[in-house]
Order: C-alpha cells, then structure tokens, then sequence
C-alpha cells in the first residue's frame, strides 16, 4: 500500500506502450504482471478505437478495455476516456494510476482525479520505462 492508496488498474496512452506500430519493449510482459497481480489495464487512445483494437490484437497487446475517441467523447487532455475506461472496468478514478509520455496525460489525470506516472515527464512518479509500473503497483497494492 502506498501512502494508504490501492491500485486497482492501469490505464496507458497508445504511445507508451505501441511506437512505429511495434510493441514498446515489455509492454507484453507488463500486462501480464498486471493481469497476475488482480490489476486490471485499459489502454486510451485519441484515435477511433477499431483501428487500434486491430493493431492492438495484431501485437499480442490485449488489455481488459479499449477506449477511443468514439461516439461522443473528447479527447485528451479532457478526462472523457478515463472515466469511461473507469466505467467499463468498474474501477473508481482515485484506484487508477495512469501512464502516459505527455503533458496532455497529466491534464487528463489531474481532471480525473487519478495518479499520473510520467515516462520521461514529471509526475506523481517519474519513470523511465515500462519496467518501473509493476514497482509502483507493488508499492501501492491492488484493491481486488
């Protein structure tokens, strides 16, 4: 437990764990840590979400929930896709740590009210990589 805070899910932008079109170097293997630890995942996206399901399923990347710029939803840094990742999942935004490269993700998770973790940007915590996730899950502790 961090701080007295528990981590039910990670949400990631498309661009932390999918560059050129390839599977960022252990964004597979952090699902599945996620997945063995109870945490659920969601990756959010700017773009219309068929698309990315598409490359998403070509890359072996399969989080529990997809969500886009689909129907009526802004998106980021509008904190839209959040919260209907967040309803999707049934997870509370305050259980949610968000992982994303850009000042748009931080806007989206202080609207949101979640934790931020900024790749190679500042943030409730600062990391270098994928790799650093499951350090501050572990630290935090799923609530399910």
């Amino acid at each position: 437990m961090l701080c007295g805070m528990q981590l039910s899910a990670v949400f990631f932008t498309l661009d932390t764990i999918v560059v050129d079109d390839s599977a960022k170097p252990g964004a597979s293997a952090l699902l599945d840590a996620l997945d063995a630890r109870g945490v659920v995942s969601a990756v959010l996206t700017n773009n219309p979400s068929e698309p990315t399901r598409t490359l998403l399923e070509t890359l072996e990347l399969i989080p529990h929930a997809l969500v886009g710029t689909d129907s009526e939803r802004k998106p980021m840094p509008a904190p839209d896709l959040l919260f209907r990742a967040c309803e999707v999942l049934d997870v509370p935004p305050w259980e949610v740590l968000l992982v994303d490269c850009s000042d748009a993700g931080r806007q989206t998770a202080a609207s949101a009210g979640c934790l931020f973790a900024g790749m190679n940007t500042s943030g409730a915590f600062t990391i270098g990589g994928l790799e650093d996730v499951v350090g501050i899950v572990d630290g935090a502790g799923p609530s399910r």
